[in-house]
């Protein structure tokens, strides 16, 4: 069997191995196995790849990363166990792998000093998705062979005997079966971004399209001078760290414990902004062992049944059941904080059972300050109006000067961040909730997609709390300064201008625009040549729901939900076409996250099923793919 596999990434990796893995315990195929990886960028993939800045930093704990499967993960192969990323990191092994692929000291002691709640460099995550190959390499069946094709595949079609076609821009690949393990891809640019970046070819500005922060060029950005970053994301910290961290800059402890900046001259001084005005909640420093998750108490199948109506769960009833949660982990920790001597173990059973929880709050002791306040949680300066510039950068200190230690307390301490984590941690149940179709298509679209997707980024996807510590010393620096809510950008008399007009009168014009975003999943707009052309061979489709008896696309790839087969545009299944992650943000949730050990990880429970069906094998039974 002649397998294609579309991407090199985490995926396209576990995938491969997922395959050789059950081809290797399975003597009874009837032809050898031959696997051909396409990735312009070799094994790691775009992301991951070895030649970026060192200083890019993963958002998920070194000990929460793996590509090898465990006892947890339901699925039909044999384990394939292995070191998680940090485990490896620590090994002589690695730092032989290292030496040995050229990688640079500043690698190698990241490696050595690596910390299994530490972040791991990017680059140090791609060096262990290439040494995991290179394992699978070495163990490779005698009856089967992987080829890995450093070329951009740019279109896909059935041939006159029903294989599979794939070309590049200067060969043409015939397949039996082929999986397509894309990540992250560019998008063409929408009217406001192509107005912005024609307006900097016409005045010789500089303007950096959503892109990841690894592929921009910075070297334009003059030291000195103002640069304006819209967004404030993971994006925003990578950019803020290549123009600070990465210009030569460093940073010293205060007495106090926060951060002080000492800057080189080469930094640029950096005005940042976004619709929300608010960086992004703190990841906490982990404190969980292996395979810890935790678990809804209020958001379980028996308690969204009983509020359901007519079979569909109001997604105010799912708000409701998601917010005890939280309140639940939120209160049991800030009694060990504030009243020790009472039992937060009676806390827990007295909330958890009562009909009357504010009645239990204040019999506990809790005031006015200790609420857990959904919409200040959401937007901490809700009451903020009409404020200058300077005034607001004082507020956001302050703001991060208390949303800090409760991240450095960690994630099963701090009381706010804890609860956050929980967020993180419920995916699967909201993964759950998405596959048993328990939202009506309005409150799925309308609700959980738009108005809940960016209020989950905001609180539960941030950079680890270092970045926040830095950030602050930065704003209190001068260097960085964050608009208010609202903020604009315009262009004016060969400038680039922003303000938060809505807020005050304050007016920033640069030569140089970074939006920091990664592009979002949508087949609508990508500029991926393969995704174009499956669209134009009528092979795909975007998901559509009904929605008011309206189709509303879903910017997803519309795939058979319990095997990810490709859909055409007529609705029919393409059994031999496969296509899995990013693609399918939307349809699916939080496809970009990294295989986490022992806890019986999507992917590689996805990776299983696939390989399985390529194979011509039996699945497992109720695996999540979702």
């Amino acid at each position: 069997m002649n397998v294609g596999i579309i991407g090199a990434g985490p995926r396209g990796v576990i995938l491969t191995s997922q395959l050789l893995n059950q081809f290797k315990y399975n003597d009874n195929q009837p032809e050898n196995l031959t696997i051909t990886i396409f990735d312009p960028y070799g094994i790691g993939g775009r992301v991951w790849r070895k030649d970026q800045w060192d200083g890019l930093i993963m958002n998920t704990p070194a000990d929460q990363i793996t590509l090898f499967t465990d006892a947890s993960v339901n699925m039909t192969s044999k384990v394939y166990d292995g070191p998680s990323l940090f485990e490896w990191a620590a090994s002589s092994e690695a730092q032989d792998y290292l030496t040995a692929n050229g990688y640079p000291s500043e690698v190698k002691t990241a490696a050595s000093n690596l910390d299994g709640r530490d972040y791991a460099p990017r680059v140090l995550y791609g060096a262990y998705i290439r040494w995991f190959f290179s394992e699978l390499m070495n163990q490779c069946p005698i009856e089967s062979t992987v080829t890995v094709e450093k070329a951009e595949v740019v279109d896909l079609q059935y041939n006159a005997n029903q294989r599979i076609t794939l070309k590049t821009d200067d060969h043409q690949y015939a397949f039996d079966k082929v999986v397509m393990s894309l990540g992250q891809q560019d998008n063409y640019l929408n009217d406001e971004e192509q107005q912005l970046a024609t307006y900097a070819q016409q005045n010789k500005l500089t303007y950096i399209s959503p892109t990841h922060p690894g592929d921009a060029n910075l070297n334009d950005i003059p030291a000195g001078e103002p640069v304006i970053i819209r967004g404030l994301g993971l994006s925003f910290y990578d950019y803020v760290s290549e123009l600070t961290l990465g210009r030569g800059g460093t940073y010293m402890k205060n007495d106090d414990g926060s951060l002080s900046y000492q800057p080189t001259g080469r930094e640029p001084r950096i005005i940042a902004g976004s619709r929300r005005g608010i960086p992004y909640y703190p990841k906490a420093i982990s404190e969980k062992g292996y395979g810890e998750q935790a678990q809804p108490v209020f958001l379980t199948a028996a308690n969204m049944d009983q509020v359901s109506v007519d079979g569909k769960l109001p997604f105010a009833e799912f708000m409701r059941l998601l917010k005890l949660d939280l309140d639940l982990v939120y209160y049991s920790l800030l009694i060990r904080d504030k009243f020790p001597y009472k039992s937060a173990t009676d806390f827990k059973d007295r909330f958890i059972n009562s009909d009357n929880r504010p009645a239990v709050l204040a019999a506990f002791g809790f005031q006015e300050e200790d609420i857990f306040d959904w919409d200040y949680i959401v937007n901490p300066f809700k009451d903020v109006q009409v404020i200058g510039t300077e005034d607001y950068q004082s507020v956001l200190i302050n703001w991060l000067s208390r949303v800090i230690p409760d991240a450095e307390a960690g994630s099963k301490t701090g009381p706010t961040s804890s609860a956050l984590e929980l967020l993180r941690d419920f995916r699967p149940a909201f993964r759950k909730i998405i596959a048993e179709n328990r939202f009506s298509n309005e409150d799925y679209v309308n609700k959980f997609l738009d108005e809940f997707g960016s209020v989950i980024s905001f609180l539960s996807v941030g950079a680890p709390v270092l970045r926040s510590e830095q950030l602050s010393a930065l704003i209190r620096s001068g260097l960085v300064t964050i608009l208010a809510p609202g903020m604009e950008l315009k262009t004016q008399n060969g400038w680039y201008v922003t303000a938060s007009p809505k807020r005050n009168t304050d007016v920033y014009k640069s030569t140089a625009v970074l939006e920091a975003r990664v592009p979002k999943p949508d087949l609508t707009i990508t500029a991926n040549p393969l995704l174009e052309s499956l669209v134009d061979n009528q092979l795909a489709r975007t998901k559509t729901l009904k929605v008011n008896d309206q189709d509303v696309g879903l910017a997803a790839v519309d795939v058979q939900p319990d095997s990810d087969q490709l859909i055409n545009k007529g609705g029919a299944k393409q059994p031999n076409v496969y296509i899995w992650g990013v693609p399918l943000e939307g349809l699916r949730f939080a496809t970009n996250a990294s295989p986490r050990p022992g806890v019986n990880d999507i992917n590689l429970q996805t990776a299983d099923k696939i390989a399985a069906s390529v194979l011509g094998l039996k699945t497992a039974d109720k695996v999540d793919m979702n």
